[in-house]
């Protein structure tokens, strides 16, 4: 049974509430499949058309992206603070954490523990929603639509700390699986009415929707980090030239108040990403370091230019980027993760502190081996 077949008979099973998430890349990609230009105005349709394929509730993805980011920049601030493995890789791309602790094992301890936004959506649909709507976690199904074919494996990592749950996330479709699905079910994609992600969980940041495009998880992070680090101050967005170009890496420095600034790499592909290792390796050998927070994203433009996508051109993963671009600039209600009011809401009703037991427990992998177990 190929996966569209298999989601349809998940679909169909009414003892299951199925639960769709989708991630920012494919909202700005999806309508390539139905032959229009990237967009940032797809969310809405987006998501009518999952409520239209059967999905019981429809989240954001970018919602635990914030999390993410939450959860990551406090551990780069705790290290840049009171010690640790220095410099942090990222963790969200797990095309990047599988070539990581496979090919470079003695770099384990500088990737981060903080699960990817699409993991911790499915964790806190199995904890936090269930808890709130009544549900027990193995009552509830949840399916992700991602960018990547890796999303598949890491949607197989083991779940030990949830009741019920063997998986935080159950299933995966890219985002030409969910257009196949969505022709294949006869649906007009371009005449359905735009809809809004249910708010159980709550609603995102503009920073989230930068996860997707080169750079944008590094600037996510580094402004809630700098944020805890200059004591209230926010750091103004970015200007262009601090993302590489397309397969490349970029290095700058920002001042944070601390003893020296804080040094930052952006890596895009596989092979920058080997080359980065390397020399982290060789820096730790000799007792140095140059680079304190690096960001790696496996696929080149980032999560946009995915092999789930419709294409990589890389003239289209530019334009995908700039539309993610807009979403970051289009959404008044709260630009950072860190000002996120309902984050701060699932912090003080549910998770606790920042970095705390419970958030560790759900939040975090215990280890690279939960990595390890998905190429077997």
């Amino acid at each position: 049974m190929d996966d569209i077949s298999f989601v349809k008979e998940v679909l169909a099973d009414k003892s299951k509430t199925v639960i769709a998430q989708t991630a920012p890349s494919v909202r700005v990609t999806v309508c390539e499949e139905f032959g229009s230009e990237p967009s940032s105005e797809e969310t809405g349709r987006v998501v009518a058309a999952l409520r239209k394929l059967g999905f019981d509730n429809v989240f954001d993805t970018d919602f635990g992206a914030d999390v993410t980011v939450v959860e990551e920049s406090a551990e780069l601030v705790r290290r840049l603070r009171e010690g640790g493995a220095l410099p942090v890789f990222t963790s969200c791309c797990p095309g990047w954490t599988r070539f990581c602790v496979k090919a470079f094992p003695e770099l384990n301890e500088h990737l981060s523990g903080v699960k990817s936004p699409q993991q911790i959506v499915g964790a806190l649909t199995k904890t936090y929603f269930a808890e709130k709507t009544g549900k027990k976690a193995g009552e509830i199904f949840v399916v992700g639509v991602m960018p990547c074919y890796s999303k598949k494996l890491e949607s197989r990592e083991e779940e030990t700390e949830i009741p019920g749950a063997k998986q935080d996330v159950d299933f995966i479709l890219t985002t030409k699986d969910f257009a196949k699905l969505i022709k294949q079910e006869g649906i007009d994609y371009h005449s359905l009415e735009p809809d809004s992600f249910d708010e159980l969980l709550g609603t995102a940041s503009g920073a989230s929707t930068l996860f997707a495009g080169t750079g944008g998880v590094m600037e996510s992070v580094v402004r809630a980090a700098y944020y805890e680090l200059m004591g209230g101050k926010e750091l103004l967005p970015f200007v262009e030239d601090r993302r590489p170009g397309y397969g490349g890496t970029k290095e700058f420095t920002i001042e944070v108040g601390l003893e020296k600034p804080l040094r930052v790499a952006v890596v895009n592909g596989y092979d920058e990403a080997r080359k980065m290792c390397e020399r982290v390796l060789k820096e730790k050998k000799e007792g140095g370091r140059t680079i304190d927070f690096i960001e790696v994203l496996a696929c080149r433009g980032g999560c946009v230019g995915g092999p789930g996508q419709p294409g990589n051109d890389p003239q289209q993963v530019a334009k995908r980027a700039f539309g993610l671009r807009d979403l970051d600039a289009e959404n008044t209600r709260v630009r950072n993760a860190h000002q996120n009011p309902d984050v701060k809401k699932l912090y003080r009703e549910f998770l606790g502190e920042t970095g705390g037991e419970k958030a560790h427990k759900l939040l975090h992998r215990k280890g690279t081996q939960e990595i390890l177990e998905t190429l077997k």
